[in-house]
């Protein structure tokens, strides 16, 4: 473990842009330079920036941000080929890009190395954590509650808190990195690192929300919230001897609907036995009260997540919704989103339309259509599958026409369903009973279907088998990008052994599918920003969701900007899928479609 000595840390306290010029020098001849920032707040556009730290090895150069020109350190900050050390590297890029206008490049974030090194195994990736994993320090951070004031000068605690941050990002650095290039990490670190920026970017431009639309939507949900409850009591009613009114002259609630005892006590008085009210119990329930049952939470749900407090999230600076998007957010590489989570909005739904373009410009979707399953066909080699897409055929009703002997042609929607139902299934380790249970057959037929799935796509199962073994054999999943999943194994002696072993082999089949589709749109959203910075258009992406990627545009810029799209992910896709097409679904819009 490499010594490192927190006391008395080496620093130039600078707050003058004269003082600034002369060590400028200095700054453009190191070829690694690590960068810290310390505000008032997190949100960029709202906080304060207080000071801008900027280490080399052995000193660290801490600039008064109040009081220096900070456009000064452009040449050093935007110099590409000097490479920067990072804690957290979105949130220091965001805030100097807000307030400075310079756009960092070529970074190295010790976070995210850190969580790709420990990715399935410890989420511990504070810098507090990582300095005392890898230099055995203790930095004390309760000094970063103290920049609230911007007023007031800085005490020497808090200049050496600042320092220290940068000062302990070298050492860092060369640990992490020996490590990344010992576990075969440096491909899937360096995509990584790319994105930083264009992260950033999506960020700081966020994107426009119509309010009124919004507030439309949540009032007619309530509606339907309150007329599915009214049909849910009278048609309860007849089960209970409460006849009463209210005040108004209203009949009484019978039951609370939210209310799991009450919930299953209406059920054993209609003569139906469940063992729970959880959804997926409800869904494999053919009753009518279980249906609207489900049709009144999930108007809960809308109304919970998109309800008229999701509009405060709109920036009072800039009028837009600027959320926090994590890139290794899931163990399987996925963005996960906050604040608010916008890859929680369903598909289908009106609120996907309340996010608008503004004037003079468009919104410009593109996924990648059944990416995980194409992945799955080119992982697993299977002829049937990778025909059926370098054919452009309809995969699920192909495979329905396999699994139940009939021509094509004559596939059925209800066949057609039971084939989809199987195909997505696979890669999240679905077995014969959870199949059953969503398409609403006994266990029994759940588990005939997946048995004549693997005998017409015997390669599918060969290589799930396969993918199931490596996982608890090796410890870890890996994707076709090189990203790494581990598995905290059991002991054997643990009563949940194989219940744990059985995770771990889902987990090991779901990894290397759901885990390349989240690298294959990671390396479009870094092609399209750049291929769109080459060309100088106008454009630049402002949201994704799992392989679904959306581009904010000048109107005259934007079927460019469609072609682009549609090149730049066939291109990476085609960066780690090499026998299965590419289908990109693109439109061209005034709102969020697709």
């Amino acid at each position: 473990m490499p010594s490192f000595d927190t006391r008395n840390p080496n620093y130039v306290y600078i707050d003058s842009s004269e003082a600034l010029r002369e060590v400028l020098p200095e700054l453009k001849q190191a070829e690694v330079i690590a960068v810290d920032t310390e505000a008032t707040g997190l949100d960029p556009y709202t906080c304060t920036l207080l000071l801008v730290q900027i280490g080399v090895p052995n000193k660290a150069f801490i600039f008064d941000a109040r009081r220096v020109d900070l456009t000064l350190l452009k040449p050093v900050l935007e110099d590409s080929a000097k490479l920067k050390l990072l804690q957290n590297a979105k949130f220091d890029y965001n805030l100097i890009r807000v307030k400075t206008g310079i756009s960092m490049n070529n970074m190295f974030d010790s976070m995210i190395a850190e969580r790709l090194l420990t990715n399935g195994i410890s989420r511990e990736v504070s810098l507090l954590s990582i300095a005392n994993k890898y230099l055995g320090v203790n930095l004390e951070k309760a000094v970063r509650q103290t920049f609230v004031n911007p007023k007031i000068d800085f005490s020497q605690a808090q200049l050496e808190y600042s320092a220290l941050d940068v000062l302990v990002m070298f050492p860092i650095f060369k640990s992490q990195f020996a490590l990344l290039q010992k576990e075969n990490l440096t491909r899937i670190a360096n995509l990584e690192f790319q994105l930083i920026p264009v992260v950033g970017e999506m960020e700081i431009h966020g994107s426009l929300v119509d309010r009124i639309k919004w507030e439309s939507n949540i009032r007619e949900l309530e509606q339907k919230r309150v007329q599915i409850a009214a049909k849910i009591q009278d048609f309860l009613r007849p089960l209970y001897l409460i006849s009463q009114m209210d005040l108004f002259g209203a009949a009484v609630d019978v039951i609370n609907i939210n209310s799991q005892p009450q919930v299953l006590d209406a059920f054993a008085r209609l003569g139906v036995d469940i063992p729970s009210t959880g959804v997926a119990v409800l869904q494999r329930t053919d009753h009518e009260f279980a249906k609207m049952l489900l049709e009144y939470r999930e108007y809960e749900k809308l109304i919970s997540a998109f309800g008229f407090n999701f509009l405060e999230k709109i920036n009072p600076k800039t009028g837009r919704i600027h959320p926090d998007y994590m890139q290794v957010g899931a163990d399987s590489g996925r963005f996960a989103c906050s604040n608010p989570n916008l890859q929680q909005i369903p598909k289908e739904s009106a609120f996907r339309s309340c996010f608008t373009a503004p004037p003079g410009r468009k919104l410009i979707t593109a996924d990648y259509s059944q990416a995980e399953l194409r992945i799955l066909a080119e992982v697993s080699g299977d002829p049937v599958f990778v025909r059926a897409y370098k054919e452009d055929a309809d995969v699920h009703t192909l495979t329905a026409s396999q699994m139940f002997k009939v021509p094509e042609e004559k596939v059925s929607k209800e066949l057609r369903f039971q084939a989809k139902s199987i195909n997505f299934g696979l890669m999240y380790g679905r077995g014969g009973a959870s199949l059953a249970a969503q398409i609403g057959v006994s266990a029994d037929e759940g588990k005939r279907l997946l048995d004549t799935y693997f005998n017409t796509y015997k390669k599918v199962k060969k290589w799930l088998d396969k993918a199931a073994k490596e996982a608890v054999e090796n410890g870890y999943a890996t994707t076709l990008g090189g990203r790494k999943r581990w598995f905290v194994m059991p002991d054997k002696g643990d009563p949940n052994y194989d219940r744990l072993i059985g995770s771990i082999e889902r987990q090991g089949k779901n990894t290397p599918i759901q885990g390349t589709s989240a690298d294959m749109t990671k390396y479009a959203l870094v092609y399209i920003s750049q291929a769109l910075k080459k060309e100088g258009l106008d454009a630049y992406p402002i949201q994704t969701v799992h392989d679904e990627i959306i581009v904010e545009a000048a109107e005259e810029a934007a079927p460019r900007v469609k072609e682009i799209m549609e090149e730049e992910m066939t291109r990476a896709h085609e960066t780690l899928i090499k026998t299965v097409p590419a289908k990109i679904d693109a439109v061209i819009s005034d709102l969020w479609e697709h």
